[in-house]
């Protein structure tokens, strides 16, 4: 039996499909890989640790997503423990971001915003902000630092054979703590995915 949220997840890619086949259809290959196993396993390990850390982290009313692709995966599966918390999905890429507004246009606790989130002025209004994709640009540690007293998700990992986009990988969960200056760490830990290791810190 699928579960739920997996549901979900199958309804909001074929819902995507259909912009992608009538606009983007340059983007296909990358489109299908935003419901990849893995994608769907680190979002799942994500929201449950979350959720087991809710006490901690207090109540999330509101989640600024940073490179948040296409949201796919996350929204549902977020919207699974939390389901009355606004998203606001960010992704520097014009076309990832119009077909994300094209799934998510009848939800409205879901937001969209092409921006660049490292170099553009954007006033992050989420009480918890989430980056699965340290991998791919600088350290967090400046973002935390702006937002102290927040709650903060990353997840990183060690693949670095993809050189042209994962320019900023880490090897342990401490050495995810240290990139992103986090002072107050609610969890840590390491979870492999096919050859490699995805890694993840929550706190503040």
């Amino acid at each position: 039996m699928i579960h739920p949220s997996n549901q979900e997840i199958l309804r909001l890619f074929a819902r995507g499909l259909q912009i992608v086949h009538d606009k983007h259809v340059y983007k296909f290959k990358d489109y299908s890989e935003c419901v990849f196993d893995t994608q769907i396993q680190s979002k799942n390990w994500l929201v449950d640790s979350l959720y087991d850390n809710s006490d901690k982290l207090g109540h999330i009313k509101r989640v600024s997503v940073l490179a948040s692709w296409y949201g796919v995966a996350f929204v549902p599966i977020m919207l699974r423990k939390f389901p009355d918390v606004t998203i606001d999905l960010y992704d520097v890429d014009w076309y990832t971001t119009d077909i994300a507004e094209y799934i998510f246009k009848e939800h409205n606790n879901v937001n969209v915003h092409c921006k660049d989130v490292i170099f553009d002025n954007v006033e992050f209004q989420g009480d918890l902000i989430i980056n699965c994709s340290c991998e791919h640009m600088y350290d967090m540690s400046e973002i935390v630092n702006q937002y102290r007293g927040r709650s903060f998700a990353f997840q990183s990992n060690d693949n670095r054979n993809v050189k042209w986009l994962h320019i900023n990988c880490v090897d342990t969960p401490e050495e995810l703590v240290e990139q992103t200056d986090l002072k107050d760490v609610h969890y840590k830990g390491k979870m492999q995915v096919h050859r490699n290791n995805r890694i993840m810190v929550i706190g503040k």
